[in-house]
């Protein structure tokens, strides 16, 4: 099954990167939540401006190719500027996906491209916690 080779793969890649609990950067982790209000608004330097559950969820089902799975639901933990970013506001966080009763931890970087949220595989993975206890 071609989710299950993708995942796999991404986990596999994350597992492999030592990673500390604390960004090395020092950068404070922002959740959804603590960015809620600067969403609708322009993101001020330091503030890191996320997707809400359900753009995230689908943005990562859309670099997946899973949006079949309409049940779905990704959970954003740690988020931080994402390393060597090629869109503005780009974010690297790392994410739980939950499936009926299966959930995976990976990463994922996300930024937005117009009024949609786009992710695509993170290349912060070693500034970022794995696992990561907010998960």
């Amino acid at each position: 099954m071609r989710f299950t080779i993708i995942l796999s793969t991404l986990l596999l890649c994350s597992a492999c990167n030592e990673t500390s609990s604390q960004p090395a950067n020092g950068i404070p982790a922002v959740t959804p939540a603590a960015s809620a209000a600067s969403t609708a608004s322009t993101a001020q330097a330091g503030t890191l401006v996320l997707p809400d559950i359900k753009e995230a969820t689908q943005a990562f089902l859309e670099m997946m190719e899973l949006q079949k799975y309409k049940d779905a639901e990704l959970k954003l933990g740690t988020c931080i500027p994402a390393v060597q970013a090629k869109h503005p506001g780009q974010v690297a966080c790392t994410v739980a996906l939950k499936i009926g009763a299966g959930t995976s931890e990976t990463q994922a970087d996300f930024y937005r491209q117009g009024n949609k949220w786009v992710a695509q595989p993170s290349s912060s993975q070693d500034l970022l916690p794995f696992p990561d206890p907010k998960l």
